[in-house]
């Protein structure tokens, strides 16, 4: 198994500057707005807000230095309408609390060019996954349902391993906790991986190449996608990709509860992992599927086969996205109950 080279993560000092530095009034907005949600990368952090980059940070030479970038393409406005811009641009590098402070204060005014373009050029499965998160990490409904969503938009690098040639991506990757047929008496959880899909337009996988190895992001892609990342290592019982990925999935966890974001249910404030489970889970949230249409249907006959992982379609009771275990519904059940249209 080759040494990875690279993981995601922040370090200690820059943990401290938002507990206890000059980060501080950009942590105190992130635990009072529930309209956005910080991820963290691999040394730097991306605040998110309806899907899109609000602010990130990277952290610059020495410990109290940070660099600061929003996308400021936002406030061109669309069809010659524009809003109002901050009357200063907060500071590009962050090196007081009077900077961060004035990030926070900019806030609204970035906010808002965000939700202009985006009435122009939407991004609905971004959104519906921010969606995803709030329903299961905040609040009630987060504090009742079985899963924790611990990152999104996951990427590893196809540096990560040297011997590797993938590129994997995954649009949400979590916990589920209690494990299946588990209790949340110990402290055991299962790794998970969702891709999300919004509207019957997006579930397919079309041949972009003669030879028919390379398909658009539908749900067979994603299934052979995800296998290939999960197929043990010769003389291994999982893959160097896969171990990375419950590294990084205590790690981080470990960074959100230590921070205390509102983005780590209640439930799991004190909640110190002991162990990962060996068999992740992977769970298809589909969005806005018209019964009528057999796209869902005929896609689902092309999924390539699935071994490594236990394969679920979450459905719901009502409407949201709570993630309950008692809604899941085994990816055989589903196809062989025919609720694919």
């Amino acid at each position: 198994m080759n040494e990875c080279l690279a993981q995601r993560g922040i370090g200690d000092d820059f943990v401290l500057q938002f507990e206890h530095g000059i980060l501080r009034p950009i942590l105190q907005r992130l635990r009072h707005d529930d309209t956005i949600s910080l991820e963290i990368r691999s040394g730097y952090v991306s605040i998110y807000y309806r899907g899109g980059n609000l602010l990130r940070l990277t952290a610059g030479k020495g410990t109290q230095r940070f660099g600061a970038v929003f996308d400021w393409r936002y406030l061109g406005g669309t069809d010659g309408y524009t809003c109002w811009a901050p009357a200063e641009r907060p500071p590009s590098v962050i090196e007081s609390l009077d900077d961060a402070e004035a990030w926070v204060d900019a806030f609204p005014h970035l906010k808002q060019a965000m939700d202009i373009r985006f009435a122009k050029t939407p991004r609905i499965e971004r959104e519906y996954q921010q969606a995803v998160v709030r329903d299961n990490n905040r609040h009630r409904s987060g504090d009742r349902s079985d899963y924790v969503v611990v990152d999104v938009e996951y990427a590893q690098s196809p540096g990560a391993f040297s011997d590797r040639a993938a590129d994997f991506r995954f649009d949400m990757v979590g916990l589920r906790w209690p494990v299946a047929g588990g209790s949340r008496r110990n402290a055991v959880a299962t790794p998970v991986i969702v891709e999300m899909k919004t509207g019957d337009a997006a579930l397919a996988s079309h041949t972009l190449d003669p030879e028919g190895t390379r398909l658009s992001p539908g749900l067979a892609k994603h299934v052979r996608d995800i296998e290939a990342f999960l197929t043990p290592d010769d003389g291994a019982a999982t893959s160097a990709p896969y171990e990375l990925l419950r590294d990084e999935l205590a790690t981080i966890f470990a960074i959100k509860q230590r921070l205390e974001l509102p983005s780590v249910p209640e439930r799991m404030h004190a909640l110190r992992l002991e162990e990962l489970t060996q068999r992740p889970e992977v769970l298809f949230v589909i969005a806005n599927h018209q019964p009528a249409s057999q796209a869902l249907g005929r896609e689902l006959l092309r999924l390539p086969p699935r071994l490594h992982a236990d394969y679920f379609v979450a459905t719901a009771t009502w409407m949201g996205y709570a993630l309950f275990a008692e809604n899941m519904m085994p990816l055989e059940q589903f196809l062989a109950d025919g609720l694919g249209g």
